[in-house]
């Protein structure tokens, strides 16, 4: 409309996709960084404690429980191999599949780096509080549980 003036200096408005996505990106590469002191990465924890949780897990599983693309969960997977961090056998159940196992020198480095991720959470907390931190994962808890 001719005369009206729109206001473009205004920052734009912060959305929960936007917050939720700088914010994961923000601790993923902390708790990346801190990994990598150890030799370690972000996808690699994750897989390798998903295996110390449940043994015996197949390739599929792991794409679906963490949701990693495909190629992305096998590589990790190989370099988990290749540093004797995990091993594969054919599944008891069905020969034509093959499990993936946390080996014994996996489970050692997956207790240093649950002491690397547990030390970036305290920051966090540190950061933003105790209270607020613990009703976020409450929240996110509740919300990934939905499905």
């Amino acid at each position: 409309m001719p005369g009206r003036e729109v206001d473009t200096s205004a920052a734009p408005r912060a959305d929960l996709v936007e917050l939720l996505t700088a914010t994961s990106r923000r601790v993923s590469r902390a708790v990346a960084g801190a990994l990598a002191e150890d030799g370690g990465t972000l996808d690699g924890y994750r897989v390798l404690r998903l295996l110390a949780a449940s043994p015996g897990r197949t390739m599929g599983q792991l794409v679906a429980t963490l949701h990693l693309p495909g190629p992305t969960a096998t590589r990790v997977v190989d370099g988990l191999v290749d540093s004797a961090l995990a091993y594969r056998l054919p599944d008891p159940a069905d020969r034509r599949r093959v499990v993936v196992h946390a080996s014994a020198l996996g489970r050692t480095r997956l207790a240093r780096w649950e002491g690397l991720v547990a030390a970036q959470e305290a920051a966090l907390a540190r950061s933003l509080g105790e209270d607020r931190v613990g009703a976020l994962v409450a929240a996110l808890a509740e919300f990934v549980d939905r499905g």
